[in-house]
């Protein structure tokens, strides 16, 4: 009996720690028959369309013959055991009245203990039995208590898996809303963006030029983060180079101009970041590369813009643009006109982030702006 007990612990505490269920109800039926001392164990489930039983997991000498059959609902042991919500045992099961038939010829069922499987409200969804107890010895009533406290935990395992299955199924659904919002939200940032630059072919003023080429740009960066979110199983990160780097073509492509030789380099470390914190810092390069196509080279024909990533212990990243222009003034981060300039606005963005920004400055090697922030 203490062996029993030690098996029947060892077999729940391992129901208790996993989500595998198949495995798991693999285990339990297995230990059925060295608990119960039987030849042959099964697990059946209700389906709750047809009210048949599923043979699901059977143990024995038939058990691949058998598995996947059918019992119709109502008919033998355990169509009465589902009916009626109670165990049954009989140790001369020919002459019980509800015993239907063996399922194979190559086993002769003589003696049976079968239990209910219930849910939390006590309805009962499938069926455990141990057939045949070796040696030819009799089922007893003290079995039943046994039997019922293990079905009792292998009922919780299924209806736990069931609540997990459920849970998985509503986030694939979640992440499919999601990826078709992310895929439409491209396509329609997009198609503005194209727009905005159609639009340009016509404008003559070159500030205006100036304006809706930075829009446009700004508009390419929104629509580039949805591009990356768009099929990702975790959309609620994404890499933050391959985020930037898509941005820094995008800029380089509206930016730059036939008459300049700019170079336009990138040393990023790998760097995974919250989507929308990834945003406000594709944002932020959006206005540091605009500004330095715009005004670093000014007076000069060629020139580098290098752009760094690199996460600096656990709980910083570090992203640094540095140019080789003409440097800038040291009012130019200030209001113009009462109104606020590029790297006003970079400020106000690194604030989002909860960050630190640094610039550096030397007319006769450039400019350099390091962005610090918490991951």
């Amino acid at each position: 009996m203490e062996e029993r007990e030690e098996l029947l612990l060892h077999v729940i505490e391992g129901i208790n720690r996993t989500l595998e269920l198949k495995h798991v109800l693999k285990k339990c039926m297995e230990a059925t028959k060295v608990v119960m001392q039987s030849e042959a164990s099964s697990l059946m489930l209700l389906d709750e369309i047809t009210g048949d039983l599923n043979i699901s997991i059977p143990t024995g000498p038939v058990k691949d013959e058998v598995k996947g059959m059918t019992i119709p609902k109502n008919k033998g042991i355990g169509g009465w055991v589902i009916s009626y919500n109670q165990p049954f045992i009989s140790n001369d099961v020919v002459e019980s009245d509800i015993f239907w038939k063996d399922l194979s010829t190559g086993f002769t069922t003589r003696n049976i203990i079968c239990v209910p499987l219930r849910n939390s409200k006590g309805e009962a969804f499938g069926v455990m039995q141990a057939i045949n107890k070796k040696e030819g010895k009799p089922f007893v009533n003290e079995d039943v208590p046994v039997f019922e406290a293990f079905a009792i935990h292998v009922a919780t395992a299924i209806e736990r898996s069931k609540k997990y299955d459920e849970l998985e199924n509503k986030l694939h659904d979640r992440n499919t809303q999601l990826s078709e919002i992310h895929h439409r939200l491209k396509n329609n940032l997009a198609i503005i963006s194209a727009l905005i630059e159609f639009d340009l072919e016509e404008v003559q003023d070159e500030r205006s030029k100036e304006v809706l080429s930075a829009t446009s740009s700004r508009i390419r960066s929104v629509a580039d983060a949805h591009a990356l979110l768009y099929d990702k199983p975790d959309q609620s990160k994404m890499d933050l180079s391959e985020y930037l780097l898509s941005i820094a073509h995008n800029v380089e492509n509206i930016f730059s101009s036939p008459d300049k030789d700019i170079i336009l380099s990138t040393r990023f470390e790998p760097v995974m970041l919250n989507s929308s914190r990834s945003m406000v810092c594709g944002l932020i390069l959006n206005e540091l590369l605009i500004n330095a196509y715009k005004h670093a080279f000014v007076k000069k024909d060629s020139g580098d813009i290098i752009i760094s990533l690199k996460r600096t212990g656990k709980d910083k990243i570090v992203m640094i643009v540095t140019d080789d222009g003409i440097g800038f003034k040291d009012d130019s981060l200030k209001y113009r006109s009462g109104k606020p300039n590029g790297q006003f606005i970079i400020n106000a963005l690194v604030e989002k982030l909860d960050g630190d920004i640094t610039y550096t400055q030397n007319p006769e090697i450039g400019s350099t702006c390091l962005i610090s922030f918490p991951a």
